[in-house]
């Protein structure tokens, strides 16, 4: 006893029987050198597996999103083209809210007194300022007193009421708007032979807006002076579109063709605002 006491002077009797009787403490928590070993060799497996599944996820993710991330990036790029297209497809627009609010509030009066009447008004200031117009519209021969009551005078009349409808309808599409006066602007190339002229449209602006003063009864200065900035922009839209035709006939003219474009049409009368309207 006293000598297998002296060579395992740390165990105890019960441990020397039964090995299994000694409290375990932390140190010896993590089992016997086999248990160790085999803890160890279950380590790598798990470690191998946690990289396996990381290495995974990092490959899958990009497998996984590429298409939307790709998609996502195609679409920001389309808008971003779309941002800086022309200004003929996504144009800034010519006039302020509070601008586009006055008109649209000061043309809902003027048709509460018939619409017809607005374009009678101006369309008789534009003949009665500019006599020398009235050949364009076939009306040479008609005095003043009796112009509102010729047929033709209140279709033409007609014809500039529902023009002005179309601005105010479109106010917040200001390409649509530019594209359709340059395309008026171009038909009165056609014009010339009967006796147009591009001075004639400042006529049209200062009775457009004496006729806008008038029906405010010269009330409401900020709406009057975005009744002149919305005619001023349609004025130097038809001017663009003027010009730029009437370069393309000249252009043409030099080429060694025989008579300009328009000289076989009919010299009827039609009104410079005679366009498809929608």
């Amino acid at each position: 006893m006293g000598q297998d006491n002296s060579k395992c002077p740390h165990q105890t009797l019960a441990e020397k029987r039964y090995k299994v009787e000694r409290p375990k403490t932390k140190k010896v928590s993590s089992g016997s050198a086999t248990d160790r070993s085999n803890l160890s060799q279950a380590e790598p497996k798990s470690s191998n597996l946690r990289l396996t599944v990381s290495s995974c996820d990092v490959s899958a993710e990009p497998i996984a999103e590429s298409p939307s991330r790709k998609q996502s990036c195609e679409i920001s790029e389309e808008d971003q083209s779309l941002a800086n297209a022309p200004s003929k497809t996504r144009s800034k627009h010519f006039l302020t809210r509070r601008e586009r609010i006055l008109l649209e509030q000061s043309w809902r009066k003027t048709r509460k007194t018939g619409a017809d009447h607005v374009g009678s008004k101006i369309f008789f200031m534009v003949l009665t300022a500019q006599p020398d117009i009235k050949p364009i519209f076939g009306l040479e021969k008609i005095p003043n007193g009796r112009l509102k009551y010729d047929p033709r005078f209140r279709q033409h009349a007609l014809v500039y009421t529902k023009t002005l409808d179309f601005v105010i309808r479109n106010l917040d599409y200001p390409g649509k708007i530019e594209v359709f006066f340059e395309n008026l602007g171009k038909r009165h190339v056609a014009m010339q032979g009967r006796g147009f002229e591009p001075g004639y449209w400042e006529t049209f602006a200062e009775c457009m807006t004496q006729a806008a003063v008038e029906w405010e009864a010269n009330r409401q200065r900020p709406t009057l002076g975005a009744w002149r900035n919305l005619i001023s922009i349609i004025i130097s839209f038809m001017r663009r579109g003027f010009d730029e035709e009437n370069g393309k006939n000249r252009l043409y003219s030099y080429g060694g063709s025989s008579g300009a474009p328009y000289s076989s049409r009919n010299r009827r009368s039609v009104s410079p605002f005679a366009t498809s309207v929608h």
